[in-house]
């Protein structure tokens, strides 16, 4: 905890994203900004990595075990410091993002959005949880997209 308590008192923020196509990275930084600003995180250590299906896979059935691929896990690693790690499938979301007919960059920012917000506190396992979250993640993407 010495290190995590060296960078929290140095006020040091930190967002990296590791593996995403450079031309986006510019953007998806400023939707993860935009919604640590909107839900008053003023410190934060974030990385978000994209992984391929096959990974995705693997990390869902030891972490949860689930036997299925999926979008995005998010792993909060010290909720006292907002350390965590975000991993989003690079395949499964573009295929998402062409059945929603959008673009991947904004299908990313989206799973950005969803991402911080579980770090939040907020849920998906059940409907109404789902319901408060996928509202408060469409009230950020509009807000930043609109």
């Amino acid at each position: 905890m010495i290190v995590i308590d060296t960078i929290y008192n140095k006020k040091t923020n930190f967002i990296k994203f590791n593996n995403f196509p450079n031309k986006y990275v510019k953007l998806l930084k400023k939707t993860a900004l935009v919604v640590l600003k909107c839900e008053k995180i003023k410190k934060y250590y974030l990385n978000f990595v994209i992984i391929d299906d096959n990974d995705m896979e693997k990390i869902n059935f030891f972490y949860k075990k689930k036997k299925e691929k999926t979008d995005i896990i998010s792993f909060l690693l010290i909720p006292k410091y907002f350390v965590g790690d975000i991993y989003i499938s690079k395949e499964y979301t573009k295929k998402q993002a062409k059945k929603n007919k959008i673009l991947w960059k904004y299908e990313l920012s989206y799973l950005i959005i969803h991402g911080i917000l579980h770090f939040c506190g907020y849920k998906d396992y059940d409907y109404n949880s789902m319901k408060k979250m996928f509202r408060r993640q469409n009230v950020l993407f509009n807000s930043i997209f609109n």
